[in-house]
């Protein structure tokens, strides 16, 4: 297979398949295109020592595909927590496999956009959703509402304290409304209420 004179393209479609033989991710990882190594940093076949080389890339769009990756090894996920990248951390933040400690501490992330993935992670325990609930940023406590975890408790909790901000957030309302587990009475306290929103 002659990688050197293969076009963008099918470049590209190799590093992602997570098929393609390891030698062959092992060329693409050095690929002077970003492009590239930014898909095979995405392939969850690729070797970790790859991952590992790819999370010291020049490029944080490759350093972020390396973050969101699921195979990444923690020592890695722990290092890329810390990038100087906003981009970086968002991603991770939605990496599953992103250990418990290190989503608490991107909760505290100045990025909402950091934060909201943090709150929309499979992996997210309920006390860090029930902190993330009263976060400033309307599109991060519209993401608890959401989050399957969400229990009823949690999303009346939600409720009361969207309910007493000045402005409550239609994106967060809506959020509340549509998910099954929100008590029947707070649903009709928000028709009431909030019924221009819904």
């Amino acid at each position: 297979m002659d990688i050197k004179n293969m076009s963008y393209e099918d470049k590209e479609k190799l590093a992602n398949n997570p098929y393609t033989p390891e030698d062959v991710l092992r060329a693409l990882a050095q690929d002077e295109n970003g492009g590239v190594r930014w898909e095979v940093a995405e392939n969850p076949s690729t070797p970790l020592d790859i991952l590992r080389d790819l999370a010291q890339d020049e490029s944080w769009g490759v350093r972020g595909s390396v973050a969101e990756n699921p195979s990444t090894p923690v020592e890695v996920l722990r290092d890329l927590a810390k990038d100087g990248s906003p981009w970086v951390r968002w991603r991770m933040a939605k990496n599953p496999s992103t250990p418990i400690d290190v989503l608490r501490e991107m909760a505290k992330d100045e990025n909402g956009g950091v934060k909201r993935n943090v709150a929309r992670n499979s992996s997210t325990p309920l006390d860090l959703l029930r902190a993330l609930a009263k976060d400033e940023n309307w599109g991060v406590r519209a993401s608890v509402a959401e989050h399957p975890k969400a229990s009823s408790k949690l999303l009346v909790m939600l409720f009361e304290y969207e309910k007493s901000l000045r402005e409550p957030d239609e994106d967060v309302i809506k959020a509340l409304y549509a998910n099954e587990k929100l008590p029947h009475i707070a649903k009709v306290i928000i028709e009431t209420l909030f019924g221009e929103m819904l």
